[in-house]
């Protein structure tokens, strides 16, 4: 059944961990190509993009030539652009499980991959079959190790204040910045949307949240520690010290 924020309950995996924790993860095409929930900023969309535009001004350039000699060079260059994007689709998916494994995530969550294009601005048929590419490897990957690979409503992601919750169109202050209008948190863009998108899925898959003493506690993986649904907060290190309050729940 679907939630006020376009999630629907449903889920289809299921664990039996005492404490599963969700990692999100952000795709992009312009930026970083991946941004987790834990603040893992993987590759960069903008020189994926770049090498694409001088392969395709290669090919147009060969292209014009009309020789059978160029058209020969063409195919290589077809096979050599393969797989190049196939050695960073799986340098990507294998940082995400990576980043899983580190904080021991149960489950990942992914956006909804349907209707990229009509959704993302400059986003193009490459962009989508990427997206779909990635996201097929990390569930291949993640499932032989256990963890679940899932896919959640893309609303509000992007509008939403991970944390105080404050969904206004207005909290973008640029596209690869968030300031929320309501309590004044500042942070990447995408990673605020990679920790919306970890809480979509925390919530789809235990929606009637409980204490530690009352059953399992779905968690959200983030930069500076455990976060669940019912705002308590657990540092994993002293490493992230300094960006403890970003990842805390606003204070009410």
């Amino acid at each position: 059944m679907p939630t006020e924020d376009g999630e629907d309950t449903r889920s289809n995996s299921d664990t039996h961990n005492e404490n599963p924790t969700v990692l999100g993860v952000d795709l992009n095409v312009d930026g970083s190509f991946a941004v987790t929930s834990t603040g893992a900023f993987i590759e960069s969309a903008d020189q994926l993009n770049h090498r694409r535009r001088e392969f395709e001004k290669t090919r147009g350039n060969l292209q014009e030539t009309g020789t059978r000699s160029a058209h020969l060079t063409i195919q290589q260059m077809n096979d050599r652009e393969h797989r190049w994007i196939q050695d960073v689709l799986h340098t990507v998916a294998n940082e995400i499980i990576r980043e899983a494994r580190r904080v021991d995530a149960t489950h990942v969550a992914f956006e909804n991959l349907t209707g990229i294009r009509d959704r993302m601005v400059h986003a193009k048929r490459f962009h989508a079959w990427a997206f779909r590419q990635l996201y097929e490897y990390v569930e291949y990957k993640d499932e032989a190790e256990g963890v679940a690979v899932e896919q959640v409503s893309p609303a509000y992601t992007s509008q939403r204040c991970s944390k105080c919750g404050c969904t206004l169109d207005e909290n973008r202050s640029s596209k690869h910045q968030f300031e929320c209008q309501k309590c004044g948190y500042e942070l990447n863009a995408d990673y605020n949307a990679s920790k919306n998108i970890a809480r979509k899925l925390a919530k789809r898959l235990h929606p009637g949240q409980k204490s530690s003493s009352g059953g399992a506690t779905y968690q959200l993986a983030l930069t500076s520690g455990i976060l669940n649904l019912n705002g308590e907060f657990h540092d994993t290190g002293p490493a992230a010290a300094e960006s403890k309050s970003t990842d805390k729940p606003h204070p009410q």
